[in-house]
Order: structure tokens, then C-alpha cells, then sequence
């Protein structure tokens, strides 16, 4: 697939459990694990207009950045800088405002709710 994973989640844990989910599915996957919303966006941004798709796999709640102001920034973002961008929000939370607002973002392309499991795993690298 030649894809490039970036977990942008201040859960260590969390970052290697989908690394690991997702190395068995695929094996020639590339991640940039990213602690906090700031690492994940100055990463991200030395990435832009890379011919190479990434898939964003992005917390909500961190320290430091987080989730919705990564969004608003990638979202103010040309379009064509991030066409080979496909972004996926995972999160803990319940809150249905937090779906509703998600849905706003035209750059968010679904919400999963953690924990992820295999049939998410498929769904995310198959591009759904």
C-alpha cells in the first residue's frame, strides 16, 4: 500500500496497539507517531504536498494541542497541499456534540471510537 500512518495520540500505549493492529493487516506501512497535537501538526506540515497518501489517525483530547485546533489549522490549509490526506478522528469520548461538531470539518473523513478493533483497522486502510 505504500502508506504513511500518522498517530497523533498522547496514549503511548494506544500509538503501539494500532501500530501493531495495523502491521498485521499491512506490513509495509510507515508511522510517525506523534505525542501531542503541536508534534503531530509540525510533522504533518513538513509532509504537505508530499505525493505519498497518509492516513491521520487523530486524538481529540491532548495536552499541549489538541485535536480541534490541529483541524482548524489543517483546515485552513489549501486543498491541494492536502489532497493525499485522509484524516479519522479516534476518540474516548461519547459526547454526541463532539460527533456533531467533528462532521463540520470537511477534512475529517470519519469517527471512530476507541478502542479500535480489526473490522475499524480494515475499514481505515481500505479507506473507509
Amino acid at each position: 500500500m505504500n502508506k504513511t500512518i500518522f498517530i497523533i495520540d498522547d496514549d503511548p500505549l494506544l500509538r503501539l496497539l494500532v501500530e501493531r493492529m495495523m502491521t498485521v493487516v499491512d506490513k509495509s506501512l510507515t508511522f510517525i507517531p506523534c505525542e501531542n497535537g503541536k508534534t503531530g501538526l509540525d510533522r504533518l506540515n513538513e509532509y504537505l504536498g508530499s505525493s505519498t497518501s497518509c492516513i491521520v489517525l487523530l486524538d481529540l483530547n491532548m495536552p499541549v494541542l489538541d485535536g480541534w485546533a490541529v483541524l482548524n489549522e489543517i483546515q485552513a490549509t489549501p486543498m491541494s497541499s492536502r489532497q493525499n490526506m485522509t484524516i479519522y478522528i479516534l476518540s474516548s469520548s461519547t459526547d454526541i456534540s463532539d460527533l456533531e461538531k467533528a462532521r463540520e470539518y470537511e477534512c475529517v473523513k470519519k469517527f471512530y471510537h476507541k478502542p479500535l478493533n480489526r473490522d475499524d483497522i480494515v475499514q481505515i486502510l481500505n479507506g473507509g
